[in-house]
């Protein structure tokens, strides 16, 4: 506690001086700067104690300063030594699936099965893996070549620079697929966000694209039709590199590790499904990173897909969810279906115009995530064999 103007109490033997406003006030503490050092000047008649004083305070200012300085530094290179353990016991936890391709001078994870052509390339929805795939990819290597990949930051590939809109993740995959040897022109199969990143693609590079299927598709008409619970927040636009550059820091040092919990953390993965993999992969510090900085610039991608409104002529299957999904509340359910009717008969059928012979499929019983896997086979057979069947010139 501070002392009061009525007392100061100096000195070890306790020897108080009064200070009442009748008498002279004949001590007073200053903070100056003398020779570059923060220095405590006393002012008292004949007596050589403040000088004393002055110098002990100085050492143990200087002790303490050097002391949390110490201190700091050893907090961060433990947080470094935590984290480069935690990622060397991934590695160890959840060995590789696919092949690492340098794309230059860092690395994406693809993985490909079966053969022919067109190959359908897989673009995953929302944060995670390409491992999402896994249950998709073996049907369809029945009919071609079928490849995942993981994103920037996602599985098995390294972080990307910023910014990570879409336009960064498709030229990110028009290397790795090169580079990798998978010849175009590609079928691509893009979920939600995916299917904004297919769209995006096909934008840059139309003459690599034979054929799309977009299952239930991101638009950028949500950001200004939906309601505003189905909406994240967004942080202003000259925060957004600075929030990624906090975010990949406090993943250097160990602090997204130590502040992050999951439920397969120490559970042996011989013993996890799939889907836990799948979890824990999503929950690692690189990855809610690659996540974060690529949340973090979505209406830069929006913006992106806006520009892209005609690709070509190609076929083209659009995969629309029926239902809304259930908030678990009365009024938020009301509203989500509403938005639902939208979606289905005014920003969804916008996508089947990217191409002369796009058509909308709606599965009425299906919601965002629930649209059936064989609905998504059945829409690649379709679009592969008129491909080749127009290839062939039949």
């Amino acid at each position: 506690m501070a002392p009061t103007v009525g007392a100061l109490e100096m000195g070890s033997g306790g020897h108080r001086w009064n200070c009442a406003a009748h008498h002279c006030i004949r001590e007073f503490l200053a903070l100056g700067q003398a020779s570059g050092s923060l220095t405590l000047r006393r002012h008292t008649r004949g007596h050589g104690l403040p000088r004393k004083v002055e110098s002990l305070l100085n050492r143990r200012l200087n002790i303490a300063l050097k002391s949390l300085a110490l201190l700091i530094a050893a907090g961060l290179v433990s947080g470094i030594v935590y984290e480069q353990i935690g990622r060397r016991r991934d590695r160890a936890r959840f060995p590789q699936i696919g092949r690492s391709v340098d794309i230059g001078g860092r690395t994406l994870n693809i993985f490909c099965s079966g053969a022919g052509a067109p190959p359908v390339i897989f673009e995953s929805g929302g944060p995670g893996p390409g491992l999402e795939w896994e249950a998709f990819q073996p049907e369809a290597a029945k009919i071609t070549q079928a490849c995942w990949y993981d994103r920037a930051g996602e599985g098995w590939s390294d972080l990307g620079p910023f910014p990570r809109t879409s336009v960064a993740i498709c030229n990110d995959l028009h290397e790795l697929l090169k580079r990798a040897g998978v010849p175009a022109p590609y079928v691509f199969a893009g979920a939600s966000f995916g299917g904004l990143n297919s769209r995006v693609y096909g934008g840059l590079y139309p003459n690599e694209v034979a054929g799309m299927i977009l299952i239930d598709s991101a638009h950028e008409d949500e950001l200004r039709r939906a309601p505003k619970f189905f909406l994240g927040r967004t942080a202003p636009r000259f925060l957004w590199h600075p929030l990624q550059m906090a975010f990949e820091a406090a993943a250097f040092v160990g602090l997204l590790r130590l502040t992050q919990s999951s439920p397969t953390q120490g559970k042996d993965p011989s013993q996890m499904t799939r889907e836990e993999i799948i979890e824990a992969l999503r929950q690692r510090p690189k990855s809610f990173v690659g996540n974060v900085s690529a949340g973090i610039v979505l209406p830069e991608s929006f913006a992106e897909g806006s520009s892209v409104t005609r690709i070509g002529d190609f076929p083209l299957i659009v995969l629309t969810a029926g239902q809304s999904l259930d908030f678990g509340d009365a009024e938020l359910n009301r509203e989500a279906a509403a938005y639902q009717q939208i979606w289905v008969h005014e920003i969804q059928p916008k996508l089947a115009q990217l191409s002369t012979r796009g058509r909308q499929i709606v599965f009425w019983n299906s919601n965002h995530g629930s649209i059936p896997q064989d609905a998504v086979i059945s829409a690649i057979r379709l679009v592969v064999t008129e491909f080749r069947e127009e290839a062939s010139g039949r």
